[in-house]
């Protein structure tokens, strides 16, 4: 009897280049879908309300018990930059968060100028409170 040696198929390799192509698309997906949002002020303590609203706003004017205000990480002055809020936020909401220590009177005073200035959307950013 002869034995006549059969050749074997090498086994094929599992290619990773598709898992690649894959795990490359959702990090683009991710990287597009999500917004990265400018960290709190930790000197505010939001003011408390029942209802929650779940925007998440990248750029928001922060104003201390003080009176003192931040935007986008920095220490800003409020009369100062109100032409400049105006004209960058002309007919898309504008975002305070005030301390919840900061006299009203303050506040309608900050308001108030603001909407003198021709910010007409404005929205009071308030923490939801645990019931």
């Amino acid at each position: 009897m002869i034995r006549i040696p059969t050749r074997r198929q090498p086994r094929k390799q599992e290619s990773t280049i598709a898992l690649i192509n894959v795990v490359f698309l959702m990090l683009i997906f991710f990287l597009i879908a999500g917004t990265l949002a400018p960290p709190r002020d930790p000197e505010v303590s939001f003011i408390t309300t029942l209802r929650e609203d779940n925007a998440a706003p990248p750029d928001m004017l922060f104003i201390a018990a003080d009176g003192s205000a931040s935007w986008r990480g920095e220490p800003v002055e409020i009369e100062s930059n109100l032409a400049a809020w105006a004209e960058e936020h002309a007919g898309t909401p504008f975002r305070v968060a005030a301390d919840r220590d900061l006299p009203a009177t303050e506040l309608v005073d900050i308001v108030g100028a603001l909407r003198g200035a021709g910010l007409t959307n404005i929205v009071l950013v308030t923490e939801h409170a645990a019931e």
